[in-house]
């Protein structure tokens, strides 16, 4: 069974963190062009009470965005939402850390990112680290 220090082992063998706190992580990606987009990988736990990874990128400050537009557009996504944290707008999933992790972790990772960074370039125009 895959847990959090498997899932923290392969996103340090591919990505340079730029954070690590205990059951959380924070790197930027490059995505299109010269545009990077932040992401932030937690430990959380579910109603469940089991182990899930929680992926986050944020798109702008709430107050940036038509939030009825922002919400269209993220419908377009398969997976995750849109949530405030904080005052940011932010595109978020979940992934069990169960057997599977790994392999559902990069999917959903690289989605919520590819996702929030076109959603922040809609709505701001800009490459927000």
């Amino acid at each position: 069974m895959a847990g959090w220090d498997d899932l923290v082992s392969y996103v340090r063998l591919r990505y340079e963190v730029m954070r690590q706190a205990e059951g959380e992580l924070w790197f930027n990606l490059p995505t299109t062009g010269d545009r990077t987009q932040l992401v932030v990988v937690r430990k959380v736990v579910g109603t469940d009470d089991e182990p899930w990874a929680q992926i986050a990128s944020p798109i702008c400050k709430v107050g940036d965005a038509q939030l009825d537009e922002l919400l269209g557009l993220a419908s377009e996504a398969v997976v995750g939402g849109i949530v405030a944290v904080d005052g940011v707008t932010m595109f978020r999933h979940s992934v069990p850390l169960d057997a599977d992790a790994i392999k559902g972790f990069e999917r959903s990772f690289r989605l919520v990112v590819e996702t929030a960074d076109r959603l922040e370039e809609h709505v701001t125009g800009e490459d927000v680290h």
